[in-house]
């Protein structure tokens, strides 16, 4: 799977409207019976989109999105402000499902069969997500989450609490290896963020309570008090964070699910099936619960081929079909059903690791409260400026709580 630069990805799309001319992508002709799909480039996955019109009777015209993540968010800000009706279906994670879905450029899936024939079988946390925007503007492909990783030759046991972490990363510390690493730099900041807040039950409506404190104070003592992560985690981004991992230099760590077989098939790597710990998150003072994040297909409201779109929507949703998409990708499925299918588990360690998928993604939230606003871009820029400050000492978590909230007023009204 292809993972994200988040601060390129979303740095320049708040300010992606009138300002910039971008040209309209490639279009072949085509009968009534094609629809328009952009997304990864990926060959596998294009060979699967050949099928379509054999197996769908709607053919997909694909094109890939730009290599530069900015150009995506420019690009796919500038076709929801405008209208563009050329693209009928694309890729969306959960910050581009959030900007479409939430401005109206989304359409709502709920009464389509892509929805209601699989509802029954998809991950309670994709529900809930579609609770709290108030529509279905995904069709998930793949859920994952941010697990929270242990080297067991140096953590021997899952560490179930907060304080049982700082334990153990501080025993941990030394001779150059760091006893945790979470992902703090490059547009990854806002997941850490998020992760804490929740586990530490604070008010994501106003951030103004004490529990918000306790998990900005819980973040900056990582790296100023109790000195289990360098100050050089304010740079360090997925990549790095499993290059470290593999190197032998991270005793505990986050990264995203799909970073797991990274940190296993990096050349000279000393993690291997044997020694990587996988468990839920240790239990803040109000939950363990983690992060799940996602990729979908989203159908844009300005599409006039919308009833095309939405039979190739059937045959996507297929668990046949996301079964041959999440095993090419290594992404773990969508729906309950296929945790156990043997194809998926030879290729994704994930499923089996651990407590197992089902409990490693029980609870967990997508990125609420920024996915179910409108205001996407700015929310995610405040909340992952809100992480850099804490870790890299710039605000005391006082003075960086009182920033917050403020800047939350002036983002949300």
């Amino acid at each position: 799977m292809r993972w994200i630069n988040r601060r390129d990805f979303l740095k320049t799309s708040a300010v992606a409207g009138a300002a910039i001319s971008l040209s309209s992508p490639y279009v072949r002709a085509q009968s009534a019976t094609t629809i328009n799909m952009i997304g990864w480039n990926s060959p596998k996955l294009m060979d699967i989109f050949k099928r379509a019109g054999k197996e769908a009777g709607v053919a997909i015209n694909y094109d890939v999105l730009p290599s530069k993540w900015d150009d995506v968010m420019q690009k796919i800000t500038l076709w929801g402000q405008t209208g563009y009706s050329a693209i009928d279906v694309m890729f969306a994670d959960d910050l581009i499902g959030g900007l479409w879905g939430m401005n109206g450029w989304a359409e709502d899936l709920s009464g389509t069969d892509a929805w209601t024939k699989n509802s029954g079988d998809i991950v309670d946390n994709i529900t809930q997500l579609n609770n709290a925007v108030g529509g279905v503007y995904r069709i998930f492909f793949t859920m994952g989450i941010e697990p929270f990783l242990f080297n067991k030759s140096m953590v021997a046991n899952a560490p179930k609490t907060w304080e049982e972490m700082v334990a153990s990363a501080k025993g941990a510390t030394k001779d150059g290896v760091w006893g945790f690493r979470p992902l703090g730099g490059e547009g990854h900041a806002f997941d850490t963020v998020l992760l804490m807040l929740n586990q530490a039950g604070s008010d994501l409506k106003t951030l103004n309570d004490p529990a918000t404190l306790t998990a900005l104070q819980f973040m900056q003592d990582w790296v100023k008090k109790d000195k289990i992560t360098p100050g050089s985690t304010v740079s360090e981004d997925n990549a790095a964070v499993e290059a470290l991992a593999a190197a032998g230099k991270s005793a505990m760590w986050w990264t995203y699910d799909g970073g797991v077989n990274n940190i296993l098939t990096l050349d000279n790597t000393v993690v291997n099936k044997d020694n990587l710990g996988v468990a839920r998150w240790p239990k803040g003072p109000a939950s363990d619960i983690g992060l799940a994040h996602g990729w979908g297909f989203l159908l844009s409201k300005f599409s006039q081929k919308k009833d095309a779109a939405k039979e190739l929507l059937t045959w996507l949703s297929s668990k046949d079909i996301i079964r041959e998409i999440d095993v090419v990708q290594t992404a773990a499925p969508p729906y309950k059903s296929l945790f156990q299918d043997p194809q998926l588990v030879k290729a994704l360690p994930m499923l089996t690791a651990g407590p197992g998928w089902a409990e490693m993604i029980r609870g967990a939230k997508f990125r609420e409260p920024i996915v179910n606003d409108p205001a996407v871009t700015q929310l995610w820029s405040m909340f992952d400026n809100l992480g850099s400050y804490v870790l890299s000492g710039e605000k005391s978590p006082q003075d960086a709580q009182a920033w917050a909230v403020e800047e939350y007023k002036s983002i949300r009204g």
